[in-house]
């Protein structure tokens, strides 16, 4: 089980290729469930010439990105689906998905995951942010459980009994570190270097 980080040790994008802060040349960014690009926008004010690619399934997510992020140079979005991602083995340096985990069937997380240990070079870094899951804050169990009442979330109850680690190693990849914030939590896993 990934250890609790504290905050002052935040996960970063980067780690065996670049110093922190620094995003080394030929450093590249995948967002998977890309929505409307508001995650891209801010990672190019951060890294304007950093090489991006954001997926989403919806045609109007991608077309809102296209339109939001239209000032930014060497970002690519697509329409595509995480089961499938069209970019080349080991061709990325980082994944991040946003808040997409718990929207999905609990066999598509899986396929999804060992699309992201295809694509992750090695040394490459998977930062999920999504929902807490049962357990990691017992304070807010009853809020967890109340979410797939009171909106349309057929996949939630699953998604907050599954179990990420698992499903990293079983991909290849080592669950690092979790971090709690307020109702999400970031996960954070690496793709050994061989």
């Amino acid at each position: 089980m990934a250890r609790q980080t504290p905050r002052d040790d935040r996960p970063c994008l980067h780690s065996a290729r670049s110093s922190p802060g620094v995003i080394s040349v030929g450093f590249r960014l995948l967002d998977v469930g890309c929505g409307t690009g508001r995650f891209l926008d801010f990672v190019k004010q951060t890294w304007p010439r950093l090489p991006a690619i954001g997926i989403d399934l919806s045609e109007p997510y991608v077309k809102e990105a296209k339109r939001h992020l239209e000032r930014w140079a060497r970002i690519n979005l697509v329409v595509a689906n995480g089961e499938s991602i069209p970019v080349p083995d080991e061709s990325q340096d980082a994944v991040t998905s946003i808040f997409t985990f718990h929207e999905m069937p609990p066999g598509v997380r899986h396929i999804v995951f060992r699309e992201f240990a295809r694509v992750l070079r090695p040394g490459g870094r998977l930062v999920l942010v999504d929902s807490l899951q049962r357990g990691d804050k017992p304070e807010y169990e009853g809020l967890l459980e109340l979410f797939p009442q009171s909106f349309h979330e057929p996949y939630f109850v699953s998604y907050i009994e599954e179990d990420f680690d698992a499903i990293g190693r079983a991909s290849g990849l080592v669950h690092t570190r979790d971090i709690n914030a307020f109702l999400s939590k970031v996960m954070v896993f690496d793709k050994p270097v061989k």
